[in-house]
C-alpha cells in the first residue's frame, strides 16, 4: 500500500517504510529489477511536468535562456533519472541470474608511477571501465566518452587481482543490498534529479526505504516525484515531503531509521551532526557537500580548434544551472607562459559576455555576490558572470578557501618552465584547495610519449572522486553509473566533499575514484553547452530514445535528432 503523504506524522511514516523495507529484504533480485523497469516508464511519463515545474522554481521565464534551462533542467533530471534506473534495472536482472553484469572492460591492474618519479604514491588501482554502457547507445550518444573507475587492489599482479576483485565484488554485490531500515534524505536545493538519484540509491544499493524531504525551494516537486517514482510509493519503499529542519529532527528520532543521506552545503552537514550528537542518536551519516572545482589546462601545442572546445566546455561549466553546482568550474589553472593562454581566455570571456544573464534564485547568492565582488547586484536580479584573471593565490586567497555559490571564477596562472613542472605545481595547489568532489584537466596531444606519461600521473593522482579529461566532470554524473562522491578518506569530523558514495548501482567494492575521459576537440558541439540550438529537444528526445520499445524504435529516434546535432 502507497504511504499517504498528508495527516501522518515521521514517525507513521517511517513505521510504514520500515514495514516495505522489510518486505523487500524477503523479496528475490528481480523484483527491484522489476521495480526499476517500472520506474523508468512513469518516470518518461512525468518528465515533461517534471521539467516545467523545475525551470518554474529557476524563473526560467524571467531570461532569455529559457530554452537553456529547460534543456538544463531535462538533462539533469527525468534523464539522468532514467539512466540510473536503466543501469539498476540491468544490475538486478544479472543479479537475478545469480552473476555480476557485463563491463566494457576490466577488471586490470593500473600500472604503478615509473621509477624516479619523486612524491607520488605508489599504490596499484583495479580499473574497470562503466561506459560506454551496452545498451544505452553510449558510443553514438557520448562519442569518444570513457568513464573508469578505479578501485583498491588487495589481490596482488594480474589474473591473482582480477579473480580477487570479482570476490569481493560478489561479496559487495550480495551484502551491501541488505542494509534494511529506513534512510532519511534531505534533498538538494540546486539541482531536482539530486533528490530522486539520493533516493534511488538508497532504496536499491542499500536495501532501505526512503523518507525523502526535499529542500524548500523543491516543496513544488512533491507530487512530481511521487509521480515520477510511484512504483516505490506504492510498494512502500518511499514517502516524499516537504517542511523545514523540525520535519528531520522528528524523523531521526525513530529507531528504524538507519541512516541519514544529505547532498548540500557543510553548514547544514553540522547543524544535523551537532543535533544527533546532542540527542544521543548514534545514526550514521552519508553525504555530498560540494567543492572548490579545479580546471588544470597543461601547456602545450593546440591547435584554434582545440583551444575552442576547451573554451566552450568551460565556459559552459560555468553557465550551466547558473553555477549554482557543486562542481560548477571555480578555479581555471593555467601556465603563464604558455602561448596559448590568452586566446583561451578571451574565448572563455567571449562565451561569457555572450550569455544571457540569469536570476539569483538560489538562497544566499545575491549575497554572496556582493561579498566577493564588493558590488551591488545589478537592479534586474541577474547575476553577472563574474571571471577574474591572473589572481594571486595568497593575497587573493578568499576566492579559494570556499565554494562560492554563484557564478565566480577565478584564474591562477603557474610560472613553469615545462609542462612536467606545471603538473607538478598544480598538483601542490589541488591538495590546497577545500573539496575532493571533483576536478577536470586539459590535456593536449602529446606527441613526446614521456611529456604524456608525466601528465598523465597529473590526472592519476589528483585526490579528487571524479577526474575528468578534456570534458567536465558534471558528466560523470550524468553518465549515472560513475560512483559520485568525494574521494575517501573523509570523516564524520572533517568530511571533506563527503562520506560515501551515491550513483553506484554496478555495487562496486573499495572504490577509490573515477577518471572520465572526452575527445580534446569534438567535432559536433555537445547538446550540454547552454548556447547550443538545439539543446533542449535534444535532451528530450533521448528520453523517448531511453524508453523506445524495441532497437528499431530507438535508432529511429535517434536519427530524427540528427539534424539538430549537426546543427548545434
Amino acid at each position: 500500500m502507497a504511504t499517504e503523504a498528508t495527516d501522518n506524522t515521521q514517525a507513521d511514516r517511517v513505521a510504514a517504510l520500515a514495514r516495505g523495507a522489510d518486505r523487500l529484504a524477503t523479496e528475490p533480485p528481480q523484483r527491484r529489477a522489476t521495480l526499476a523497469a517500472a520506474c523508468m516508464a512513469t518516470t518518461a511519463a512525468c518528465a515533461d511536468r517534471w521539467v516545467e515545474q523545475a525551470a518554474g522554481i529557476k524563473a526560467a521565464d524571467a531570461t532569455p535562456a529559457r530554452d537553456a534551462v529547460f534543456a538544463e533542467e531535462t538533462g539533469t533530471g527525468p534523464l539522468v533519472t532514467l539512466r540510473l534506473l536503466m543501469i539498476t534495472r540491468d544490475m538486478w536482472r544479472r543479479r537475478a541470474a545469480g552473476e555480476l553484469p557485463k563491463l566494457p572492460g576490466g577488471p586490470r591492474v593500473a600500472h604503478r608511477p615509473p621509477p624516479g618519479v619523486q612524491g607520488l604514491e605508489h599504490v596499484e588501482r583495479i580499473e574497470v571501465d562503466v561506459v560506454p554502457w551496452p545498451g544505452l547507445h553510449d558510443g553514438i550518444i557520448f562519442s569518444g566518452t570513457t568513464a573508469t573507475v578505479r578501485c583498491v587492489n588487495t589481490g596482488g599482479p594480474g589474473h591473482a587481482a582480477a579473480a580477487t576483485f570479482r570476490r569481493l565484488w560478489q561479496e559487495e554485490a550480495s551484502r551491501r543490498p541488505q542494509g534494511g531500515g529506513v534512510a532519511v534524505v534531505l534533498g538538494a536545493g540546486n539541482v531536482t534529479g539530486l533528490a530522486a538519484a539520493d533516493a534511488i540509491s538508497q532504496i536499491f544499493d542499500h536495501g532501505r526505504a526512503v523518507l525523502l524531504k526535499l529542500h524548500p525551494l523543491h516543496a513544488p516537486m512533491v507530487e512530481v516525484f511521487r509521480q515520477a517514482l510511484a512504483p516505490l510509493v506504492e510498494a512502500g519503499l518511499l514517502e516524499v515531503v516537504a517542511g523545514g529542519p523540525e520535519v528531520v529532527a522528528e524523523a531521526v528520532g525513530c529507531a528504524r531509521v538507519t541512516q541519514v543521506h544529505l547532498t548540500g552545503g557543510k553548514g547544514t552537514y553540522d547543524r544535523l551532526r551537532n543535533d544527533l550528537t546532542a540527542r544521543g542518536l548514534n545514526v550514521p551519516i552519508s553525504c555530498e557537500l560540494g567543492n572548490v572545482t579545479p580546471w588544470f589546462v597543461v601547456p602545450g601545442t593546440y591547435s584554434e580548434f582545440e583551444i575552442g572546445r576547451q573554451a566552450d566546455a568551460i565556459a559552459g561549466s560555468i553557465i550551466n544551472n547558473t553555477s549554482f553546482n557543486c562542481i560548477a568550474t571555480k578555479l581555471l589553472v593555467t601556465c603563464r607562459g604558455w602561448g596559448g593562454r590568452e586566446a583561451l581566455l578571451a574565448a572563455i570571456r567571449d562565451r561569457l559576455e555572450a550569455s544571457p544573464r540569469r536570476p539569483a534564485w538560489f538562497p544566499g547568492s545575491a549575497a554572496g555576490y556582493e561579498q566577493l565582488t564588493g558590488e551591488r547586484l545589478p537592479d534586474d536580479g541577474c547575476l553577472p558572470w563574474t571571471f577574474r584573471t591572473g589572481i594571486d593565490p595568497v593575497g587573493e586567497r578568499h576566492w579559494l578557501d570556499r565554494e562560492w555559490f554563484f557564478p565566480a571564477v577565478a584564474e591562477v596562472c603557474l610560472d613553469a618552465d615545462s609542462p612536467e613542472q606545471f603538473c607538478g605545481k598544480a598538483l601542490e595547489l589541488a591538495r590546497s584547495l577545500p573539496g575532493t568532489l571533483a576536478a577536470n584537466v586539459t590535456l593536449p596531444a602529446f606527441r613526446d610519449p614521456r611529456e604524456r606519461q608525466r601528465a598523465e600521473l597529473l590526472v592519476e593522482h589528483l585526490g579528487f572522486g571524479v577526474v575528468s579529461v578534456n570534458t567536465w566532470a558534471a558528466l560523470g554524473y550524468a553518465l549515472a553509473g560513475v560512483p559520485w562522491g568525494g574521494l575517501p578518506g573523509g570523516t564524520a569530523a572533517e568530511p571533506g566533499s563527503g562520506l560515501g558514495y551515491v550513483h553506484d548501482p554496478l555495487l562496486l567494492p573499495l572504490v577509490h575514484n573515477t577518471i572520465v575521459r572526452g575527445p580534446l576537440a569534438p567535432t559536433l558541439k555537445p547538446a550540454w553547452l547552454p548556447w547550443h540550438s538545439a539543446g533542449r529537444a535534444l535532451t528530450r528526445g533521448l528520453i523517448d530514445v531511453y524508453t523506445a520499445k524495441n532497437l528499431l524504435a530507438a535508432g529511429w529516434g535517434l536519427t530524427k535528432m540528427l539534424p539538430g546535432v549537426v546543427r548545434g
